[in-house]
């Protein structure tokens, strides 16, 4: 028998489904393969991968801004050249030099600070402050390769056996499942009211937590995804604060999927941080622990293959 098999490999990582990369992308890889190396094999010529957000590989072009800041940090050498006045932008070559100024010797090759460049985190959290109004500390902010690892990091925090609970969201992205099969606890589902939009509501949140606690279950945290994903609805102001005094009743962490945050296009919906209602309420770090997730994968930008997440914590003692 070979020393690593399916029989032998953690049966965590069996449990974990992954649907955005399951069964039917594996199938059009091997019909985009096909297509590759048998032209005309098919009645199609073309596949097209919807499976995830993913605008660039569908044709959408990169912000020339963002693509041109990385270049000049990344090639800082070129930045005193009298050609990249005429090839870059000054306000990019302005940018670079700052971002540069906030990195030990000035390379992005070098290892940073485990959360996370501080001068960058310096600037999303005067972001975060202008978007909510509240203070924000960079200390509290942790900068990661993308959402996986973040969540993941998180599910292991929080998770400590199969008697650990996370409620998430039915429809969800599968993410969420996966990571807490991986880390050995157990998905407490509440279902989304589709004939009120997808709506959430706190009496379906009390209903799924005291049928986990029936059971044995230790309900941690509550994945709110907003606005939603894959079902697009956006919460209201009031539907958020009835979801935060459960949380702060019930002892929960409330783990905030905010990456679509920059992605509504209804008028009369305005999306509102979960952080941002948590103060507005009087709440502080003693009262409530808030867990917020925002993306460079999603949003105007679509550079999902850079591999860029902020992550805001806000009541989490972790000294």
């Amino acid at each position: 028998m070979a020393s690593v098999s399916l029989d032998t490999i953690n049966p965590k990582v069996l449990k974990c489904e992954y649907a955005v990369r399951g069964e039917i992308v594996t199938l059009a890889q091997a019909l985009q393969e096909e297509l590759k190396s048998k032209p005309g094999s098919h009645s199609f010529d073309e596949i097209l991968y919807c499976n995830i957000g993913n605008p660039q590989s569908l044709g959408q072009q990169p912000i020339t801004f963002f693509r041109e800041v990385l270049a000049l940090c990344d090639h800082p050498s070129i930045l005193d050249k009298s050609q990249t006045r005429s090839l870059f932008s000054a306000d990019a070559i302005k940018r670079a030099r700052q971002i540069l100024d906030q990195i030990p010797g000035r390379a992005t090759g070098a290892y940073s600070h485990s959360q996370g460049i501080k001068g960058l985190r310096d600037a999303i959290a005067a972001g975060i402050e202008a978007r909510d109004g509240f203070p924000a500390d960079p200390n509290d902010i942790f900068l990661t390769d993308g959402a996986s690892p973040a969540v993941h990091l998180m599910m292991q925090l929080l998770i400590r056996s199969e008697k650990d609970g996370i409620l998430c969201p039915i429809p969800q992205y599968p993410l969420y499942s996966a990571s807490i099969a991986l880390r050995g606890g157990t998905l407490v589902p509440y279902y989304l009211d589709e004939a009120a939009g997808w709506g959430l509501e706190v009496s379906e949140l009390k209903k799924q937590w005291a049928d986990a606690k029936s059971k044995g279950i230790t309900p941690r945290a509550l994945v709110v995804i907003n606005p939603g994903n894959p079902t697009g609805q956006v919460l209201s102001e009031n539907n958020q604060r009835k979801i935060v005094d459960f949380c702060k009743k019930e002892g929960l962490v409330l783990l905030a999927d905010e990456v679509y945050q920059e992605n509504v296009y209804v008028p009369e919906k305005k999306f509102h941080s979960f952080k941002k209602v948590a103060r507005s309420m009087g709440y502080g770090e003693k009262d409530i622990s808030v867990v917020s997730f925002q993306s460079v994968s999603k949003g105007y930008y679509g550079e999902c293959g850079k591999r860029g997440v902020t992550w805001k914590l806000l009541g989490l003692v972790l000294k």
